[in-house]
């Protein structure tokens, strides 16, 4: 049997003359690249370059939008009003959709990073923000982001939304992922593992010990994680060995 499975990573997280992450190396190992733009990490000139090296590789560019944290790195839980959450999500997307038309590309989707993910899975009020954003914006725009909220809200603003397999992560009995305020080594074996289960079994492992069900179409891949080339590189050659398909963002949620 062959299984199909998207690859997402988050990119372009350094800050001027700070990079964090190998993008240009990892961009051709993932079909779809999420963006910082400027809350978390990123600057103008970042978003432009990881912009336009992963439009030349053919990549999916979707908006990694997030909490006004630069400090944090977005990965603390920040209490915002929804209606300022709307309004720095929109900001953040148009953002990098400049850089995005500027290069002769089209943006596919929105994820949030960090906190920001788990708070709009968990609060009503803030998936509503994300959604609101947008829909105004584009309505032919993905959304991944944790399960909650988003997804049972998503007919209601005409979105397609879907959550993401954590293999760099480990899961909290909520399906959540524990988040790392600085990203950790992973081995390579081990995320290709959880991989091959996520997509093959559709199931996790809680840290708990509690068995939890994950249906999804793209697995996310950390660009901040110590080594991720090398992870990558096993990651993909594990995969099609199991005979999984690594397909663009599109085809995976489609099928």
């Amino acid at each position: 049997m062959t299984w199909r499975v998207n690859i997402n990573s988050d990119m372009g997280e350094g800050f001027g003359r700070w990079q964090l992450g190998p993008d240009e190396d990892l961009i051709p190992l993932v079909p779809t690249v999420n963006i910082a733009c400027g809350f978390h990490a990123g600057d103008p000139r970042i978003m432009h370059r990881v912009t336009k090296a992963a439009i030349a590789a053919g990549a999916d560019v979707g908006a990694h939008v997030a909490l006004p944290d630069l400090r944090g790195f977005g990965r603390r839980p920040l209490e915002i009003a929804a209606e300022d959450l709307l309004d720095d999500i929109l900001y953040q997307i148009g953002a990098l959709d400049a850089f995005v038309r500027a290069e002769g590309g089209t943006m596919r989707h929105v994820k949030p990073h960090g906190s920001l993910y788990a708070m709009c899975g968990r609060r009503e009020e803030y998936a509503r923000a994300l959604l609101e954003a947008v829909s105004r914006y584009d309505r032919s725009l993905l959304v991944i982001v944790g399960q909650g909220w988003p997804e049972r809200l998503a007919g209601e603003y005409g979105l397609t939304v879907r959550h993401e397999g954590y293999v760099d992560l480990d899961y909290q009995p909520d399906g959540f992922p524990v988040v790392e305020p600085m990203k950790q080594p992973r081995d390579a074996e081990d995320v290709a593992r959880r991989a091959i289960r996520l997509v093959t079994e559709h199931a996790a492992t809680a840290v708990d010990g509690s068995s939890l069900r994950v249906d999804t179409p793209t697995l996310c891949l950390h660009g901040d994680m110590p080594g991720v080339v090398d992870v990558a590189v096993t990651l993909r050659k594990r995969l099609a060995e199991h005979d999984i398909e690594v397909v663009d963002l599109a085809t995976a949620v489609a099928g």
